[in-house]
Parts: C-alpha cells; structure tokens; sequence
C-alpha cells in the first residue's frame, strides 16, 4: 500500500464556527491513520462500512488527551444510512462513483494489497473517531480512464461525545459534504497547482463540497447561517477578496459562487462539468488553475451568451442585494437572510482593486446632481456598474463605458446611487489595479455630446432626454433639478446668442 508523504485533510463542520477547522496535515506532523480498534464493530450496507466500538475504555490519543472513542449502534446505522442516501443522489446527477479501496480478486492474505488492510473487502470505509467533525483521507492512486489522477479514500466522522443515538439533524451536512469530497477524489487530488503549496486548488474543493451538501439536504440552514454573520469574513463582508482566497475558513462561506452560478445560469450540472473538466486537466500532469475551467463552463451552458468576466459582475450585483438591500423575488433565493454586502463611503478616494479572480467594491455615491468622473490606467482590467435606486425601490443598473482612460457618469438627487467595480478575467496572472473618483468640473452644461460645442446635436439628445423621462446633469442646463422644455428654450436662447 502506498503511502502518501502528504495527507490532505477535508473537515466537515458543525454550526459553531470554533469547530470549524480547516487544514492540511503534513505526514511528518500530524499521522492520518485508520483507527485499529480493539474491540472492533462495524455495519455494512451496500456501499459503505462504518467501523466503531462501544467500548467505555477505548480512547484515542487528541492534543495529548485521551478521548473516548465509544459510539453506538443507532448512530453508526444512522451514518450509514446517510451516506447511502447521499450517494445515490449524487449518481443520479450524473457524478463518479467513489474508488474501491482495494482489489478484492487478491487472495495472497501477506500482500500488502490485500483488503484486510483496507477495512476487510472495497466497500467504502468510514471510521467513528475524534480528528475532527468530519474528515477524508486520501489514500492510494486509482489511475483509471478518464480521469487517471484518482484517489481512493476513507472518512472519518466524529463520535460527538457518544451523545446522540442517531446523527442529528443539525449535523446531516458533514455526511454529504465529506461524501462529496470522496467523490472529488476519483476525478484528482487536490496537490496541484503551485509547487509546495500544497492545497493551491484546495478551496475549490471546500466550495463545492459545501454547496453540494445543500443540493443532498435542500433545508439545511449551514451554509445561510455562515452568511448572515456579518463579524468573519464572507464573500459579503468582505467583497474584495477573490472567490479563491484561502484563509479564515473563507473557502466554505464561498459556495455563495457556487450557489450563485447555479441559480444565476439556471443549470445545476455546472458543479460536475467544473469537476469533469478538473479531472481531465489534472490527469494530463499540468497545473492545473480552475479560471480557465469555470469560464469554459460558463460558456458551455450558456451558448457563449455570458463569459467568466460576465458572471463576475452578475455575481458582484446578486452579493450587494442581499441582507437589508435584498429584493424580494430578485437575486440569492435567501439573500434576505444574508449579511448585507459590505460597502464604502468615501467615494472621492483612490481605490485597488484586485483583479482577475473576481474581487469587488461596492462604493457608495452622494444622492446629489453631479457629475463624476472614474481615471484607471487599465480599462481592460475592471468592468464598472452604476446602480440607481430611486424612492419606490425601482432599479436600474447601467454598465458604464469608457471614454479615453476615464469613465463618467452622471448622479441624479432622486436616487440612491452605488458603484460597483468588479475584476475582469483575462487569462493572465491576477494583479492590482487603482483607479480614482472624483468630481468632474470641467463640463460644460448643455455639452451633452461632450464634444465641446453647443449647437444642434446637444439639443436633440436634449429632447430624447426629455422623452424617456431620464436625467442629465449637463442637459439641466438652467439648474432646477429637471430636465424639461426649459433647458431647450434656454438652449434655443444659447445659440442663437439670447443669453451670453
């Protein structure tokens, strides 16, 4: 039997975030077995076994702690019984089976092969013990076509103190959500990417777990609890960071990417065709980077209507309508249950932003007339949006384009006003971009063509302001706060030389 100078460690979580880790154990620091009881009990289904003991004086060695390893019958069944449930309704969406763990035609009982190293036969192996809520351990190479960078795995689930005789309901996520990353095993493992770092795709892994366990327990609240809190770090605390960034347990709050795909692209296989895609790329030996594979996915189930750039600003508009700006029948389908996206205030500032990896700003703008102008030196490198609210809730989002090297927009005092900055994809390596806002005060009013003379053309565009009842601070050229007949007369009055 192989074993693996690295072992990557996927933890489940229950609810509280203290008992939420996150880690990859080095071999050299922390030994990943399979528990060897002494007195051994196992339930056997279909699938799986669950190994455990009810014995009161087995323990198991935690931190220097002996913990209690003792379990019992109804909640092993219950685990069982679980993750039988769940795998069927992972085939049914049409994901890979998990890997037999050894090849039961081998009869010589000395060969290190043979199953009785491997929890006695291929059934999929689960150990009641205490590393942690929920764990996979990935064991052995499977390297069968398609995806010849498949591992063989075992779980591990926690005893929780021997203080239920059936898996609560609270804790049905950790069966599907560590099922799941058994099933992520047969199309590749997750060291890949960035030599030495050794978890560079490992927040992949974590997001689509997480959101997978919702589509196995529809109900299940883990995923809407972790973001309506506003105090840790969320993609809706903390908009600005990219949807591959690894730390503070943030790689599970972001299956909001996951969630937001799906609901957005109205088509739930997208999650396999990610992982699918993942499995060919890693079993050619490549590095693999999952950008190039969610825009290639995008473009699929799209028709190549929408890019990964697209999803990206989509993205960024569905997370800062969540919360106390949520809409009802618009957007995350519990985005009113969510923290509110998190935003800034000092618009007349220079702002960076990161890019490629689909980071954003939510900068909020004064309810003032005014016009503002946007300076970046890398327009290819962000897409800006203008969100406009006004009294009666009604939206209306204008993607902005650019003039030269800037963009400028105008502010409207009816409404609420927000600027969205979000990172573009290009293909290339992520990096910072700045740009600043700040008041333009160089335009003249009536210039609505900003071509710097007033003559004819500003008053036509002027009339079709008029006409869809829209707003113009540089058509209101005598300043009430309207755009009407009386900026044409006044216009009429310019031209012809009435008024200076």
């Amino acid at each position: 039997m192989l074993k693996l100078f690295l072992i990557l460690v996927f933890f489940g979580f229950l609810l509280s975030e203290s008992n939420q880790p996150l880690c990859i154990v080095d071999k050299n620091t922390r030994d990943i077995n399979r528990n060897n009881f002494i007195n051994p009990e196992i339930i056997e289904s279909e699938n799986f076994i669950v190994h455990f003991t009810i014995s009161e004086t087995e323990c198991q060695l935690i931190n220097g702690e002996c913990i209690s390893l003792q379990s019992n019958y109804g909640y092993a069944q219950s685990i069982i019984d679980h993750a039988e449930s769940a795998l069927i309704k992972y085939l049914e969406q049409g994901w890979e089976n998990i890997p037999p763990d050894c090849d039961e035609s081998i009869t010589d009982i000395n060969s290190v092969e043979h199953c009785i190293n491997f929890g006695g036969n291929s059934k999929y192996d689960i150990y009641i013990s205490n590393e942690g809520s929920g764990m996979v351990v990935p064991e052995n190479p499977y390297p069968f076509a398609p995806y010849l960078g498949g591992y063989t795995s075992y779980m591990k689930i926690s005893t929780l103190s021997n203080s239920y005789q059936a898996l609560p309901p609270w804790n049905y996520h950790v069966v599907a959500h560590e099922l799941h990353h058994s099933i992520q095993l047969r199309y590749g493992y997750s060291v890949s990417g960035e030599p030495g770092n050794y978890m560079h795709n490992g927040w992949f892994f974590e997001q689509t777990a997480t959101y997978m366990q919702n589509v196995i327990y529809p109900n299940s609240s883990h995923l809407q609890t972790m973001l309506s809190n506003c105090d840790v770090v969320t993609p809706l605390t903390y908009p600005e960071y990219g949807i591959d960034y690894p730390a503070e347990i943030y790689p599970y709050r972001s299956a909001l990417w996951q969630k937001f795909l799906v609901e957005s692209l109205e088509d739930s296989s997208i999650v396999r065709y990610f992982w699918e895609d993942y499995g060919t790329e890693y079993a050619s030996g490549n590095s693999v980077s999952l950008f190039p594979i969610y825009n290639d996915a995008i473009e699929y189930v799209t028709n190549n209507s929408k890019s990964l750039s697209d999803a990206y600003v989509d993205y960024a508009t569905w997370r800062y309508f969540t919360g106390e700006r949520s809409i009802p029948n618009n957007f995350f389908s519990q985005s009113s249950n969510y923290c509110s996206g998190s935003t800034l205030s000092d618009f007349e500032n220079t702002f960076t932003l990161s890019t490629n990896k689909g980071a954003s700003l939510f900068i909020e703008l004064p309810s003032e007339n005014m016009d503002l102008m946007v300076s970046i030196d890398y327009l290819n490198d962000i897409q800006l949006s203008h969100i406009k609210i006004n009294q009666e809730n009604i939206l209306d989002i204008v993607s902005l384009s650019p003039n030269n090297n800037s963009y400028d927009f105008n502010l409207n005092a009816e409404y609420n006003n927000v600027l969205i900055a979000t990172s573009n994809y290009n293909d290339i390596h992520s990096s910072e971009v700045e740009f600043t806002i700040s008041i333009n005060d160089l335009d003249i009013l009536g210039d609505i063509n900003q071509d710097s003379i007033l003559n004819v053309q500003d008053i036509v565009l002027m009339i079709n302001i008029i006409l869809v009842n829209d707003y113009n601070l540089i058509a209101d050229v005598n300043e009430d706060g309207y755009v009407n007949i009386l900026d044409v007369v006044v216009m009429i009055n310019i031209l012809v030389g009435g008024l200076p």
